[in-house]
This record gives structure tokens, sequence and C-alpha cells, in this order.
């Protein structure tokens, strides 16, 4: 009886807490949002993203690059009505050399994760991948509250130009899919969604499906990730899930599961002189995700600051 009581106080404890008003904003990666002008995103295992304008966001795995050098740039470009509905568009756009990784992979040569015959030669190639994303939050954020169910639908194609030919395939784990298919001719097209919400007060989660092919069904992948994550403070972010996927590849159909974990820092870059005339400094009611932000407020500062230039 007391375990029984123990149990259910524990349940309705915790229907309880996740009752309450989540305030931690949904993160920007895979949606249409991008970050915050002038913050600085730094992460382990996820790319580091830097708010250039209030709309253009510049992203790059800084660790990730020295073996896969590329450069990623997001652009919101409208935020529209339909059937009453708020949608918000935006596009990315990037490119990235992939010969490095493929031919450390050689040199490493583990016998149990071969990807690469060690007597190919990978060809020199620059992919370039181009996307649209549309977001919309079934739950409309507010100024006292973060968005919540954050609906993503995206779409995108690769494309590589290759400057050295190779004869042998090169895809042999299904983990390698999504950047080395489009090694082979032609364009390699995708598509996803994702769902990002509050859990509870303390923790968000996020699932996502891809789906990537070449030439339509020649050969295909479907990818998804689950997780949490985790705030402390207004800086520190902490996320764990499980990767899963399943692939038609060369060599064989093969399955993929995979913990993913990270965590990352949110820097903020501004000015602090930009803020001595604010009632309140740090924007209590208002949240990264909001589709109403629009940073006026830095906009007149800089309009001041560039009409002093010009007196001066």
């Amino acid at each position: 009886m007391r375990r029984f009581l123990f149990i259910l106080i524990f349940l309705l404890s915790f229907f309880c807490v996740s009752k309450l008003e989540a305030q931690n904003p949904i993160w920007t990666d895979g949606t249409a949002f991008t970050i915050q002008k002038k913050k600085l995103e730094v992460s382990l295992f996820r790319p580091w993203k830097y708010g250039l304008t209030k709309k253009d966001e510049l992203s790059s795995h800084i660790l990730g690059s020295i073996l896969l050098p590329h450069l990623f740039y997001k652009r919101r470009w409208v935020q529209f009505k339909l059937f009453e509905q708020r949608f918000l568009f935006s596009s990315r756009h990037g490119l990235y050399y992939p010969r490095f990784a493929l031919n450390l992979n050689k040199r490493i040569n583990f016998k149990y994760i071969e990807l690469v015959p060690n007597d190919l030669s990978i060809p020199h190639t620059l992919a370039f991948q181009n996307e649209i994303i549309l977001s919309h939050f079934l739950n409309e954020p507010t100024h006292c509250r973060a968005g919540d169910k954050l609906l993503t639908a995206r779409l995108g194609f690769k494309y590589a130009l290759k400057f050295s030919q190779s004869e042998h395939p090169l895809i042999y784990r299904s983990v390698l899919y999504r950047e080395t298919i489009v090694l082979y001719p032609g364009f390699v097209w995708y598509v996803g969604a994702d769902i990002d919400g509050h859990l509870n007060r303390f923790f968000n989660y996020f699932a996502d499906l891809d789906y990537y092919a070449h030439e339509f069904i020649k050969s295909w992948s479907v990818e998804s990730k689950l997780g949490i994550t985790g705030y402390s403070g207004k800086h520190l972010t902490g996320f764990a899930g499980i990767k899963l996927g399943y692939s038609k590849i060369i060599g064989g159909n093969q399955f993929l599961i995979m913990p993913i974990a990270g965590f990352s820092y949110l820097f903020d870059l501004r000015k602090k002189e930009k803020f001595k005339n604010r009632l309140f400094k740090n924007d209590v009611f208002k949240h990264d995700n909001s589709l109403e932000r629009d940073d006026k407020y830095y906009e007149m500062e800089e309009k001041r600051e560039s009409l002093k230039d010009s007196i001066n």
C-alpha cells in the first residue's frame, strides 16, 4: 500500500510540474528561427552559431571543420498568415569539402568500421546544400511566455562539383550517407519534419524525421533523432537523446542506432552600454523564438551611433 501511495504521489507531482508554464526558449536548430543578433552559441557536438543581424545567421561546427570544412548561412525571409495561422519562412545555404574526412578514415583503417576501401582515390569535391524551412507554433508565443509545440518542415537538395573522378562506391556505413551520397552523379534531395516543445518547466523535448534520396529510390536513408534539452540559467544548455536510421546503400541495407549528447553556452556580444537606459535589462518577458521579435531598440541605438559618427 505504501509503495502504491508513493508511486501515486510521484505521478501526481510529475503531472503538476509538467503543467506549469514553461519559460525555456525552444532552440533554433533545424527550425526557421535564427539566433538573436550579436549572440554567439558555442557548442560541443553541435554547430556554433552567430547572429549577424536580426534575420541572418552563420553556423559551423568548429571541431568538425578540421575534418569536414564547411560553412552555413541561414536567412529569415518573411512571416505570413495562412488560414489565420502565422508561419515563418527561411532558407539555409552552405558548402563543404568532404575529402579530408574520407582520407583520414583510410589512414586510420579501423577494420571493424571500414568505410572506404584502402585502394580508393578520394575525389576532390565541393558540395553545395540548399534548403527552405517553414515553422509554425501550435501554441503561439507571447511576451509573457514562450511558444510551445513548434512544427517545422524542410525541403532541400545537395549537389557536388567534382574536380576528379572515382569509379568505386564510397558509402559503406549508414552514418556517412547524408554527407557522402553527394559524391555520386546527380542531385540528392531530402525532406524533413521536426517538433520541438516543452516537456515541463525544466526540460524541453525534440523529435525529427529526415528522408534523403539519390535518384528518388535508387538509394535512400531515413534518419530520426529523439531527445530532451535542459537549461541552467539563460546561457547553459545540455541535451541527450538517441539517433536512429535505416539506409538502403551499396553493401547491403543497414540500421543505425547511436546515443547523442552535448551542451552549449550562449554569449551575448552586444555592447553593455546599450542597456544603460533600459528598465528591464534582461528582456524578462521576451523569448528568443517569439514571432514578434524585432529588436527595434537595437536598431534605434545603431542609428544614433551612426548619426554621431557622421557628425564627428
